[in-house]
């Protein structure tokens, strides 16, 4: 197989050169953009800011721009008229731009600035306020000088060299006649002319600037002659203006139309807001006439948006006034007569006489009364008759109906029930309320303590009460009071005595304790009772201890006390305790202060009587085993010394044996060991028994004993019972017993021996009892260790 080689891929030297002429690109613009700096930029108006209309302004920005010279800038200049822009352009290293304004007006006015931007870095220049003064006369212009009424004329006014936002007015006679907003330097409107006559139009404009408006001269004045239209109206009335009720109306109203185009004209005849006819060219009307057709008649005539109109005034006389319907008395309550009467005041005699008007009653719209001819209707007051009454007054077929009248019978009142408002508690004011079920408005009411007055309430409204304010300071006043009410007049209707629960509210307060103070003991029963002298149940009792609550409210519904109880009372229950008591009135009373100490328990006290006279009985025995223990101990101290001659036997040597009075010594004949009370060989009877002196030899040593000598311990362990003086020696040991005895040598009264030789040498004695020997029975068969304390010098 042939070998592949694979050769390695070259970029070649054209994009290469082009990559590095990019880069090198790059490089470069990024070092010019950064080698400039905008310093600031200022904006003038030239010739000056304020300027007269027609002068030739030039607006100038300058931007102050450090930079290089190797390189080009653009300048992108943006003038600004308040927030909007006026004018913009690019331009090359150029740090000066004008903007023209070629005969500026007024419209020119406002406050400029200018923007520049190079690159990444911009800003904005000072503000001026360019100021224009004179406004341009306006120019007024008409189609026609020539019109009849009711047609327009069209008129323009324009201000040509003005710019800018506009309001143009247009005045006829002075009176502003139309108004046009445009921002445009000219306006045309059509003005209808309406009334004949000469008319002399003019205009002005209003130049709208920021903070104030700058408004023209008028313009020069314009004649209009206004032709009259022949439209004018004419009234004919008949029989005559002034009339009277009964009579026939007769109104015609008519236009000439000559000349005119009839087909357009039309006629109206109106009294006030009431179009009564209409018609083309003339109009007829006819009417048989009441009082209230007395006003002003007026006929109109129009044609396009031309009226005219002719006014007349017609009076109409009353035959006879409206009738008025009366009653009598005012006010009536059920079973009074009362009586209505209907009739006309005024009568005109020149037609008519009185007793030509015929009335007629009405209730609730029904006649309840025939024709007659005084008008009148009486009848007993009851509530069926309530209602709404009228009455009508005619003259042949002329009729004039009256102002309507309520009725209604007034109810006299019930008798009044008293009662009160809330609760009652001696000497506070409370609320006493006077009440009738039945009775017509308005209805006096009087509160009467003892048959006498103390106050007047009228109620009016329904919605009214009478209520009077009152105080007692006994529970029997409650029953002086009674109320009166009346709405006809006196006499009225009273109440019974006024009946309702009077609260009295509590007073003095006061806290027992059962049992007695000195006989609270612990384990015993306890009642706080809590009792008021005064008060209405239910009374509220609250206990507290040291100010804090111990039980929760009690409430008794009939007494005056409550007690709070406790079944068993402990220690911890000594305190200060006091009690509070309220009721519905709400005036709570406190107890005084009670200390109770809880006592000890009698079984307490005897046990510890008990407790310490038992300590005493044991503090007496443990002195008196004590002393015993202390005899003892000095018996032993006293026990008989023996001497010990040294390890060397000499017929001399002797131990001097001294006997405690718990050693046992050897004593056949007696079976028990006497007390040795350690002195000259007394038994502690009193008799004097043996003492021995005792060989060097050990084999003929037969009694065993506890010595302590120079303060150290001599000590026995016997397995035996018999420790005490009572013990039988009759016992036989069935074990061999094994005593421990510690003997002292006493130091010779010679000191020039030999050193002393400190320490303890202990020698065992050994005594076997032998089975065959009955004088030594109990005590031969022992072993004896016998520890002596050598302060004897050694042997030489």
């Amino acid at each position: 197989m042939r070998d592949i080689q694979q050769r390695p891929i070259r970029m070649g030297r054209q994009p290469f050169c082009l990559l590095l002429a990019t880069l090198f690109s790059t490089w470069q613009v990024a070092e010019t953009q950064a080698v400039f700096t905008l310093n600031s930029i200022k904006f003038t108006v030239l010739p000056g800011n304020n300027v007269e209309s027609g002068t030739n302004v030039t607006l100038r920005c300058v931007a102050d721009v450090s930079h290089g010279t190797d390189f080009a800038l653009i300048y992108q200049y943006t003038f600004y008229k308040g927030k909007q822009v006026v004018y913009a352009k690019n331009a090359t290293m150029t740090d000066k731009l004008d903007y023209p304004i070629k005969e500026a007006r007024v419209g020119d006015s406002e406050i400029y600035k200018c923007h520049v931007k190079i690159q990444n870095k911009e800003d904005d220049s000072n503000q001026e306020t360019l100021k224009v003064t004179g406004l341009q006369t306006p120019v007024l212009m008409l189609d026609r000088a020539e019109v009849t009424e009711g047609e327009k004329v069209k008129a323009s006014c324009s201000a040509l060299r003005e710019s800018g936002s506009f309001i143009f007015y247009f005045f006829e006679n002075n009176i502003e006649a139309e108004r046009v907003i445009t921002t445009k330097n000219m306006a045309q409107v059509a003005i209808t002319l309406k009334s004949a006559g000469q008319k002399s139009l003019t205009c002005q404009y209003i130049v709208m600037l920021t903070p104030t408006n700058v408004q023209s001269n008028r313009s020069d004045e314009l004649q209009v002659t206004v032709h009259e239209l022949a439209i004018s109206p004419s009234m004919v009335i008949w029989p005559n203006r002034s009339i009277i009720e009964g009579d026939i109306l007769n109104i015609t109203c008519s236009v000439n139309v000559s000349g005119q185009h009839p087909s357009q004209l039309i006629v109206h005849l109106i009294k006030g807001s009431s179009l009564l006819e209409h018609g083309r060219n003339n109009v007829n009307y006819a009417k048989m006439v009441l009082a209230e057709d007395s006003g002003s008649y007026a006929c109109k005539s129009e044609m396009g948006n031309v009226q005219k109109s002719f006014n007349e005034t017609v009076t109409v006389a009353e035959l006879f006034s409206k009738p008025v319907l009366k009653m009598d008395p005012r006010e009536v309550f059920e079973t009074d007569q009362f009586s209505l009467e209907c009739k006309s005041e005024m009568i005109n005699s020149q037609r008519i006489q009185r007793s030509d008007v015929i009335y007629y009653i009405y209730k609730d719209g029904e006649l309840i009364t025939p024709g007659r001819i005084d008008g009148r209707y009486s009848d007993k007051a009851n509530t069926s008759l309530n209602g709404n009454y009228s009455c009508k007054a005619q003259v042949k077929w002329i009729s004039k109906v009256s102002t309507a009248v309520v009725f209604k019978a007034k109810v006299l009142v019930s008798k009044p029930v008293i009662s009160v408002i809330g609760d009652v508690i001696l000497g506070r004011p409370f609320r006493i309320r006077c009440h009738c079920e039945k009775g017509s408005l308005p209805i006096s009411y009087t509160l009467m303590k003892n048959k006498k007055k103390e106050n007047i309430s009228t109620v009016s409204q329904p919605d009214d009460k009478a209520i009077f304010t009152a105080i007692i300071h006994k529970k029997e006043e409650i029953r002086h009071f009674t109320c009166d009410a009346q709405n006809k007049g006196p006499p009225g209707l009273e109440s019974a005595a006024l009946i309702a629960s009077v609260i009295e509210p509590v007073s003095k307060a006061t806290l027992g304790v059962v049992p007695r103070l000195e006989e609270i003991v612990e384990g015993t029963y306890m009642s706080l009772i809590c009792k008021i002298e005064k008060g209405t149940p239910p009374i509220t009792f609250t206990w507290y201890r040291r100010g804090k609550p111990v039980s929760q409210k009690m409430t008794n519904l009939s007494q005056l006390y409550a007690s709070y109880d406790v079944k068993e009372v402990s220690k911890d229950l000594s305190d200060i305790y006091h009690c509070e008591a309220d009721n519905r009135a709400k005036q709570t009373v406190r107890s005084k202060d009670v200390t109770i100490e809880v006592k000890m328990a009698m079984w307490k006290k005897i046990l510890i009587v008990i407790s310490v006279l038992a300590l005493v009985l044991m503090g007496i025995a443990s002195v008196i085993f004590y002393r015993r223990g202390v005899l003892r101990r000095g018996r032993r101290e006293t026990a008989a010394e023996l001497s010990v001659k040294p390890s060397s036997p000499k017929s001399d040597d002797s131990l001097t044996v001294s006997l405690a009075h718990d050693t046992e010594v050897y004593n056949a004949n007696k079976g028990a060991a006497p007390h040795f009370d350690g002195t000259e060989g007394r038994a502690a009877n009193g008799t004097r028994d043996s003492v021995a002196s005792l060989p060097a030899s050990n084999s003929n040593r037969s009694s065993y004993m506890g010595v302590e000598a120079g303060g150290r311990s001599v000590w026995s362990e016997r397995t035996s019972e018999s420790d005490t003086d009572e013990q039988s020696s009759e016992e036989s040991p069935k074990e061999p017993d094994v005593e421990y005895t510690e003997v002292v040598h006493p130091q010779p009264a010679d000191s020039l021996r030999a050193p002393l030789r400190k320490g303890t040498d202990t020698v065992y004695s050994e005594l076997q009892n032998s089975q065959g020997v009955a004088d030594h029975a109990g005590y031969q068969g022992s072993v004896e260790y016998v520890q002596l304390n050598h302060d004897l010098p050694e042997p030489v």
